[in-house]
């Protein structure tokens, strides 16, 4: 957590037993089977350790680098990690082997470091094929050859497989079943797989098999493009608040922000309230942009500031300084930031997380 966001207005509160029920739900539906919690970026901002001990009942977790996993178990998580980035140095494979964390196999280099790595103490590893991401794995050509190599090695433990689903969140699209396609032709159906992430869990039955993976669905943000989280019974467990700093009356014409980049089209009743993109809150919007106050939505006008952003509240009584502002969580949700922002829920989401404090309820 960075220093400033301890005496800064703006503050997450994080709802571990939102995050809990997310968890149970998209294990059922993705069959009862096993679950692998991703908290790879200080758990998208929610707090790695956090979610890890929140979430004591997990079958593993999954992070990008070694360097995480190593983190969780100094802070006692005891459950499988996996690493999905692999090992990049011997010395992180020796890592690994020493703190039981299962790397993810997907380059050549990391063959022959298992070659030379000495007793791998019953390493268990997970091999990433190349189903049409095309960005890390084996491609399907090789993956017999890999997977001979592997088990000729002695202290090697049990070796997993598992691919990434490029296109899982457009519904609509077929280029998920010609992955899958890819993966049946394998006929590697002896090997537990994981595919699923969590558009996968969600929208494509067909990818669920032993393991399966979420990371933004289990924070409660939905990951398909037609975005129905509320009919999914999906929780959105980081609520963004802060409070506002001052209101002002403003006549039809008043100019307000940097850039002049809000003309008042009638006289209006403007909130400054105290959070911007020095807090994770995103600098680009689009007109739409929505933050909640006294149980109403209201609109945010003119440009994003570092620390504060304007509110139109001509609607509301009785608004004054200290009041509490919504900027995400039930309504508006992450999605309708990101939309207006022009990016994805996932970016916004450890933004704000690696700025400001975390408060955890549940």
């Amino acid at each position: 957590m960075s220093s400033h966001g301890l005496h800064r207005h703006p503050y997450a509160v994080i709802d571990l037993e939102a995050l809990r029920h997310n968890y149970r739900h998209l294990q059922k539906i993705a069959g009862g089977n096993r679950l692998i919690a991703v908290v790879k970026a200080d758990a998208y901002g929610h707090g790695a350790v956090a979610v890890a001990r929140a979430l004591a009942d997990a079958d593993a977790f999954a992070v990008a680098a070694v360097g995480e996993a190593a983190s969780l178990r100094e802070a006692g998580i005891e459950q499988k990690i996996l690493v999905m980035g692999g090992f990049t140095t011997a010395v992180e494979l020796q890592t690994c082997i020493g703190l039981s964390i299962d790397p993810v196999i997907h380059h050549r280099f990391h063959l022959d470091a298992l070659r030379s790595g000495g007793d791998l103490n019953d390493l268990d590893v997970w091999v990433k094929i190349d189903s049409g991401m095309g960005r890390l794995g084996f491609n399907t050509e090789t993956t017999h050859d890999v997977l001979d190599f592997l088990r000729k090695l002695d202290t090697l433990g049990n070796i997993r497989l598992m691919t990434h689903l490029a296109n899982a969140d457009d519904v609509t699209s077929d280029f998920t079943e010609a992955q899958l396609a890819r993966v049946r032709a394998l006929e590697l159906d002896g090997y537990e797989w994981g595919i699923a992430n969590s558009a996968g869990i969600l929208g494509w039955p067909d990818t669920h098999r032993l393991w399966a993976r979420t990371g933004l669905a289990l924070y409660g943000a939905d990951p398909l493009s037609d975005r129905r989280d509320a009919q999914r019974e999906l929780r959105p467990v980081m609520t963004m608040k802060s409070v506002v700093l001052a209101v002002n009356p403003h006549a039809c014409g008043d100019l307000i922000g940097y850039g002049n980049a809000f003309i008042c089209p009638r006289d209006m009743t403007i909130a400054v309230v105290a959070t911007g993109y020095a807090d994770g809150y995103p600098r680009h919007k689009v007109d739409s942009a929505r933050v909640e106050i006294k149980g109403v939505i209201c609109n945010v006008v003119g440009r994003v500031s570092m620390d504060m952003i304007t509110v139109d509240v001509s609607g509301l009584q009785d608004v004054n300084v200290g009041d509490e502002v919504t900027l995400f969580g039930n309504s508006p949700n992450v999605a309708e930031l990101a939309d207006c922002s022009e990016t994805i829920a996932y970016e916004i989401l450890c933004n704000v997380g690696a700025h400001v404090r975390r408060e955890y309820i549940g």
